[in-house]
């Protein structure tokens, strides 16, 4: 695998300090004109005038009778979702190589949201287009009742998500963030930041901050195990943890994040402010894909905001919410169990005694026009890994990359084949049976 590194300058770019400087060089009224002339924001413009979808991407794309009611296509571009949230067009990692980045953010009528972008061309670090609940330490502020507070008086702190993902090429992840400061967040008090915490929830191969500090370093309410995977000294501390399963577990219980900091790490005292919680995608170049928020909602003491159309399609990898999976296994797919999820398994015929890679559908009982969502485990082990994914819905359709949804036309019973190459050159195949009716 490729090892993301990050050096002292890249890694503050990479952690937002240069968010403020982009949004002020190029905020939404200087780039306007530039962006009239980009044909695929244009398509979205008019799909949204004409209350049509916006245009899949690798074969994915929005659920049948699903429209677009607000979108953006600006760099930082803002819309609110939910009471308490912002789904930020966030592309300052390609704004800062002079480059723009055809990426847009929408919200759709059923109350889900989510953006979509095509494969990015220039290099440097990282977009992060996300949702964003509570403040940032440059100031931005999403109105939420539940952020600032102090982390003396976090009993509680947990997401509940379902995230579809539909992403291919280069190195990614989808990542969970926030930041302690020493002064209250509301303003920009960057100086105060004394820690940054990002927990990584999926990735694709090609990210990597090697070996963790502390393989297993905690295990939180809901059975998710949480490696601390690494640290890095950009003017302050930079932890980045990540779920060991390479999967997002639909319940997520950040109070064993913390725990673990005021245990292990140390420097967290109570009276260090939690800024807020924003959870989004990192791409860098050679990546497309398309992500949805179907839930992303935020507890706090009790006290719950949410949003999202709390209906998507079981899009977190099988999870059932308490962090294992229905057959007992803990949903690594390195421990050699069965973490297919949401489904027995019983509906699946293997084509591959050992296949390398192993789909998950959303369901396998499906009705005519119902999207249906997949997911990918990768089963390689230790010395290898995915290097491609192709797959065919046995209705003429194919398509390739990590996650594809796909809603069926005709009744009738389909069998998908997730064709996965290894980078030795093995192929196998794995395929799973889908009735629709």
């Amino acid at each position: 695998m490729t090892r993301h590194s990050h050096d002292t300058d890249s890694a503050v770019d990479r952690s937002h300090g240069a968010e403020t400087d982009g949004r002020e060089a190029g905020g939404n009224g200087s780039r306007t004109e530039r962006l009239r002339d980009n044909s695929r924001r244009d398509f979205l413009r008019a799909s949204v005038a004409a209350g049509a979808s916006a245009l899949a991407l690798g074969g994915s794309g929005i659920a049948a009778g699903q429209s677009v009611v607000e979108e953006t296509c600006e760099s930082f571009g803002e819309i609110p979702v939910g009471d308490e949230f912002l789904l930020i067009n966030n592309d300052w990692g390609t704004q800062d190589q002079g480059a723009d980045i055809d990426m847009c953010a929408s919200l759709y009528d059923d109350g889900s949201y989510g953006y979509e972008w095509e494969t990015r061309t220039a290099g440097g670090d990282p977009n992060y287009p996300q949702s964003l609940i509570g403040t940032k330490p440059w100031g931005d502020d999403s109105g939420s009742s539940l952020f600032p507070l102090r982390r003396g008086d976090v009993d509680e702190l947990e997401l509940e998500l379902d995230v579809d993902l539909n992403i291919s090429g280069g190195e990614w992840n989808l990542a969970e963030e926030w930041w302690l400061t020493s002064e209250r967040p509301g303003s920009n008090v960057e100086g105060s930041i004394t820690h940054e915490v990002m927990l990584v929830l999926e990735w694709g191969p090609q990210h990597d901050h090697g070996a963790p500090i502390d393989a297993n370093a905690t295990t939180d309410a809901y059975g998710n195990v949480i490696d601390y995977w690494a640290n890095y000294q950009i003017g302050w501390d930079f932890h980045i943890f990540r779920i060991a399963a390479n999967q997002t577990p639909s319940k997520v219980d950040l109070t064993a994040v913390m725990d673990y900091m005021t245990e292990r790490i140390g420097g967290v005292s109570g009276d260090l402010w939690v800024s807020g919680i924003e959870v989004g995608n990192e791409y860098w170049e050679g990546v497309s894909g398309e992500t949805t928020f179907d839930r992303f909602d935020v507890t706090v003491n009790g006290q719950t905001a949410t949003s999202g159309s709390g209906s998507g399609g079981g899009g977190n990898g099988g999870s059932d919410g308490d962090g294992s999976d229905s057959d007992g296994s803990d949903g690594d797919p390195s421990d050699g169990n069965d973490d297919s999820g949401g489904d027995d398994g019983s509906n699946e015929d293997d084509s591959s005694a050992d296949p390398n890679a192993e789909l998950d559908p959303s369901t396998t009982s499906a009705s005519v026009g119902e999207r249906i969502t997949f997911r990918v485990t990768d089963t390689t082990g230790n010395d290898t890994w995915i290097d491609s994914l192709e797959w065919d819905f046995d209705d003429g359709t194919t398509a390739s990359g990590w996650w594809n949804a796909h809603t069926y036309e005709s009744a009738g019973t389909y069998t998908v084949a997730l064709m996965g190459t290894d980078n030795e050159g093995m192929t196998t195949t794995h395929e799973v049976t889908i009735t629709v009716s």
